[in-house]
């Protein structure tokens, strides 16, 4: 089966799941991630696209929205997992999330998650839980919350 085919066939699925992503289902857009109104696609081209309003026009994704999209592809549906961004050599372990990819926010202060409490995705590597010092890290920092 191609990318194409199975991403297909997991829009099809999105729209008869339980959670979340049967409400933000879209024809031809695989639901990755909602802003609580806004929402990451992936089309079965492979492309990232996301809607600034609630039902809106649909634009690319900027590079951290892609790279954070792909990532929540590969967890979200793990027969997506080769999407997710590959570590290169040079990249550093995140300093946000110490390689977590997620932040628990307590009394107004970040730590890098413990796996108990709520998170929120770092922004400071896009969830990856590295990042390039090519990329400049913490520049990007979109709001991934959760």
């Amino acid at each position: 089966m191609t990318d194409e085919e199975l991403i297909g066939r997991l829009i099809d699925e999105a729209f008869r799941a339980p959670d979340w992503r049967g409400g933000a289902a879209r024809r031809g857009h695989l639901p990755l991630f909602s802003y609580w109104g806004p929402v990451l696609y992936l089309t079965p081209a492979g492309d990232v696209v996301r809607n600034d309003d609630e039902d809106g026009p649909l634009r690319p994704a900027d590079p951290g929205e892609r790279t954070f999209g792909l990532a929540r592809a590969a967890e979200l549906y793990p027969e997506l997992a080769h999407l997710r961004p590959p570590r290169p050599r040079h990249a550093v372990t995140c300093e946000q999330c110490r390689g977590r990819g997620r932040l628990t926010v307590s009394q107004g202060r970040a730590a890098p998650w413990d796996g108990t409490r709520s998170f929120v995705f770092c922004p400071g590597c896009d969830s990856l839980g590295w990042t390039s010092p090519a990329e400049g890290g913490d520049e990007r920092a979109p709001d991934h919350g959760r």
